[in-house]
């Protein structure tokens, strides 16, 4: 072969490698981009199984109600105090018929005392508080003057008219209930009309019209949940103390006073006729609305409710809200970690990451169902992040490159946990926070070199 054919042969070859060596660098300028969307596709895939968190969440809150509802159902349920109100019988003709109404007299004066005791019941995992109390209701009754001319021409029975307490679970009744009316003593019963609860008969022929009657009786029960009352005297008061330390006043009317410290709680409330939507008079068909939903009477309920707030649940819901910006930023930050160090990651890599980043919720859920949520919340972070790191550490091979990933980690996770202690400010500092991490991307982003692969 002459000396011009090996001279062309040669120039032949050079130009193959020279293409070979531009495709090369091409596939080299091409892999950070192919790599950077590899990576946001595996952090869109676990929204998945972030929304299977959230499902696996509501399913356990599922499952803690479902224990409390029978709790409630062994023991007693919320428990309303309505009454005492005196039903009076009276009786029309009607197209040759005689129909028998009522008229309802609600009390001049009812003061309601009581002091509430807690305890905890246990059913499975959960924990659950019930009390016990015996009410002091104490005070008078007035017929109202010219109280037959309110209906002329009816024949009225006031020799049997009806005393009634209304308290929805009599099964939380712990002894017999005594009424003192007008001097007299009388055992109630229970009651089964439109208003349950318990009743007896009294005679009120012998009371003249605006006399006032004094009446008296303890109520002894338990219950669960809300412990509330029916403002039925023209001036109602209740005073309530407890040995509760997490009361949550609840209902149409806000204590007047209240004080709440370490050792329980006592509050009160006054409650006038002007504030509630119906007189002191009222026809039969007020009590028949029990029958179909709300009446006015628990339109117009106030109380308290008495229970420990139980809400690692809700903390934990709202944690997994945050779990696709965790994943996102640990993913950039191995991301980084890859160019600057110039030390490839797998994407099954990243998927494994990705999964321990989800595990961490998992673990959350099931330590707060035993133990307190902060303390949970750390031990899920410290065995994420210590996970993660030896992970780290023995893929790049470089113990520093790791711990700073896991510092990270520790500043995410407590910069969540920060607003997930928060209420009314979580918006404002989750998004000065988040402002601060672009910056600090940006920041980081300058020293890559997209580009060219560094000697």
């Amino acid at each position: 072969m002459t000396t011009e054919e090996n001279m062309e042969v040669l120039g032949t070859q050079n130009a193959e490698t020279q293409n070979m060596e531009n495709k090369r660098q091409n596939e080299k300028k091409a892999r950070p981009g192919l790599k950077l969307l590899l990576i946001a596709g595996i952090c869109v895939a676990f929204l998945i199984p972030q929304l299977l968190l959230r499902n696996l969440v509501s399913e356990r809150k599922s499952t803690e109600s479902i224990a409390e509802g029978e709790v409630f159902e062994k023991w007693a349920g919320p428990q309303t105090v309505t009454g005492p109100l005196i039903k009076v019988y009276y009786s029309e003709e009607k197209d040759n018929k005689k129909e028998t109404h009522t008229k309802i007299v609600l009390p001049e004066q009812l003061d309601v005392k009581g002091d509430v005791k807690t305890k905890h019941l246990k059913r499975g995992i959960y924990d659950f508080t019930v009390y016990e109390t015996a009410l002091d209701l104490t005070g008078q009754f007035k017929l109202p003057k010219d109280f037959e001319k309110m209906q002329k021409g009816h024949e009225w029975c006031f020799g049997k008219a009806k005393i009634i307490v209304g308290l929805p679970n009599l099964r939380g009744l712990s002894d017999n209930v005594v009424l003192k009316f007008g001097g007299i003593t009388y055992d109630m019963v229970a009651e089964t009309g439109n208003l349950k609860g318990l009743s007896c008969e009294v005679d009120l022929s012998r009371v003249l019209e605006g006399e006032a009657i004094d009446f008296s009786l303890v109520l002894p029960f338990k219950g669960a949940g809300d412990l509330m009352f029916a403002p039925v005297g023209q001036t109602t008061t209740v005073n309530l103390t407890s040995d509760c330390t997490t009361p949550s006043f609840t209902g149409y009317y806000l204590p007047d006073e209240r004080q709440v410290t370490d050792t329980g709680f006592q509050a009160e409330w006054k409650v006038l006729a002007i504030n509630r939507d119906y007189p002191q008079v009222l026809n039969d068909s007020f009590l028949a609305s029990y029958e179909y939903g709300r009446s006015e009477f628990e339109n117009s309920t106030f109380g308290v409710e008495l229970k420990v707030p139980v809400e690692q649940y809700l903390q934990t819901d709202r944690a997994i809200k945050y779990a696709f910006l965790i994943i996102l930023l640990t993913f950039a930050a191995v991301f980084f970690v890859e160019m600057r160090k110039a030390k490839p990651i797998h994407p099954v890599q990243y998927l494994l990451i990705g999964i321990a980043l989800i595990v961490f919720y998992t673990l959350l859920l099931s330590f707060s169902e035993h133990i307190n949520f902060g303390f949970s919340y750390l031990i899920a972070c410290v065995m994420t992040i210590g996970m993660i790191v030896v992970f780290m550490a023995s893929v790049t091979k470089d113990k520093k490159t790791a711990l700073g990933i896991g510092l990270l980690l520790a500043v995410l996770y407590a910069f969540v946990y920060v607003l997930l202690q928060l209420e009314s400010y979580a918006l404002l500092v989750g998004s000065v926070g988040l402002f601060i991490i672009l910056g600090i991307a940006m920041f980081a982003t300058q020293k890559i070199d997209w580009y060219k692969k560094k000697d």
